[in-house]
Formats: C-alpha cells, structure tokens, sequence
C-alpha cells in the first residue's frame, strides 16, 4: 500500500517538476516574482546546472546591475560560482528556506542546502527592488553569503 501510495505521489508531481525545470530556459528577472521565488528559480538552476553551466547562466540573469559589476562577465562569474565557497549549490540535493525578511526595498533570504555528500550549508541571499529602467520593480540578487550551520 506504501509503494502504491508513493508512485501516485511520484506520477503527481513528476509533470511539475518536468515542468519546473524545461521552464527555467524562460526565467528572467519579471517584476511579478517574489524576492524568494527569485532565490527559487536560481537554486533550481545551480542544481540542474551542466557540463555547459546552463544552470550558472541562468543564475547570472538574475544578479543586480550592481552585482555583475563586481562579478561579471559570466565567465567569471562562472569560476567564482565553482570556487570553493559556492560550488556546493551547483549540483545541491536538498534546499530549506528559512523565513524570508523584507525590509523597504531589501530582501533577505537564508536557505540551508544539503550537498550531494549530505553536508548542509547555509547561504544568505540579499536582494534589491530595481528601479532602472531595464528591470524596474524586479527583484534581483545584490549578494550570496554562506554561512556555518551549527548542527547539534
């Protein structure tokens, strides 16, 4: 009956998570999205990142104007994604998110993942409303910070 129970789970939610994933080749930062809706999509990318760094390329969409300035082009901010401070969200089996904070036009989101080895890992996102133009009223990352879990 258990097994029974998990493939009609597993035949449930098997299109959302098809479709979740075919859908992040259309994410770009819309004002519509939720400053973690925005952490969302970035961390579904990372973990379906590839050979290519597909995944890391749809991260970058969604950097601040003022974020890509410090981390840009994509190609370095590739090599920074693959460093050892954040290469653990590539490929990541597992993310909790935490409470979210909005502050005025600043959005804090922490999330913890667990990598592929079981290790959990917290990272801070910090996020900003855009007023350019380009990307007004869009929530995009400004920073990523990781942060030590005490596991008790």
């Amino acid at each position: 009956m258990f097994q029974r129970t998990i493939f009609i789970a597993y035949l449930i939610f098997l299109p959302f998570y098809v479709w979740a994933i075919s859908d992040l080749d259309n994410a770009y930062p819309q004002p519509t999205l939720k400053p973690n809706e925005v952490v969302r999509l970035q961390l579904l990318a990372m973990q379906k990142n590839d050979v290519s760094d597909h995944g890391i390329e749809i991260t970058f969409r969604f950097a601040s104007p003022s974020n890509k300035t410090q981390t840009g082009p994509l190609k370095r901010f590739i090599r920074l994604v693959k460093n050892p401070s954040y290469r653990h969200l590539l490929n990541h089996h597992s993310v909790n998110f935490l409470d979210l904070t909005i502050k005025e036009n600043i959005a804090i989101q922490d999330v913890i993942i667990t990598t592929t080895t079981g290790r959990r890992i917290g990272y801070r996102f910090r996020l900003s409303l855009q007023k350019s133009t380009k990307y007004l009223d869009c929530w995009m990352t400004d920073a990523v910070m990781p942060f030590e879990i005490l596991e008790v």
